[in-house]
């Protein structure tokens, strides 16, 4: 679980060090673009990207499916002028899989991100690997587990000012507890902040 976690840090970092070798000289004889277009562009003035989502999430647990409510939260770090960028996400989701039984399931990893950056519509699409920990209130058993996991979809981000988005976003994730796949769905709306 560790070693995951310090992987996911370590993509993130290295963003941060490939950013740094970009050429600022051209950026800073470069005319600004007019007032009009800002407002439609995330390009490469704004590199890094922090969005928040309200989630809801139909999680396989094996016989049936629990719904869970939640957050999902994402930093992204577009390199350069490309499309390609690397994030990093959590996604932390709550509900009930029967009347009494509670669940808890928080997923974490790091990876690729594509999407076009301009214009008032960006679609996008990640895959991210990382870890996730299941928890439920039950009264025989482990009450908790962690096992490996793999988040991977896309969606919309709609341009609303020159830094702030709309997004829209669905996602597959697969995770691994107890030696068996499950595959769920994730379904989610929020806003997204370009810096």
């Amino acid at each position: 679980m560790r070693k995951i976690m310090m992987l996911c840090a370590a993509m993130l970092c290295f963003a941060g060090v490939a950013a740094a070798q970009n050429d600022t000289t051209a950026t800073l004889a470069a005319d600004p673009a007019p007032a009009a277009a800002s407002k439609m562009s995330s390009s490469s003035a704004y590199p890094w990207q922090v969005g928040t989502n309200f989630t809801y999430q139909r999680f396989d647990i094996g016989k049936g499916n629990a719904n869970l409510y939640g957050v999902h939260t994402s930093v992204a770090r577009w390199l350069g002028d490309s499309w390609f960028g690397l994030e990093g996400a959590v996604t932390a989701s709550f509900g009930r899989a029967t009347p009494t039984v509670r669940e808890q399931l928080v997923f974490y990893g790091g990876g690729a991100k594509v999407g076009k950056r301009t214009g008032k519509y960006q679609p996008w699409a990640h895959f991210l690997v990382g870890g996730a920990h299941d928890r439920f209130n039950q009264g025989i058993g482990p009450a908790a587990f962690n096992t490996f996991g793999i988040m991977g979809g896309g969606g919309v981000d709609i341009q609303w000012r020159s830094h702030i988005a709309w997004r829209a976003q669905v996602d597959y994730l697969g995770t691994h507890f107890g030696g068996v796949w499950q595959k769920s769905v994730t379904v989610g709306g929020g806003i997204v902040f370009d810096f």
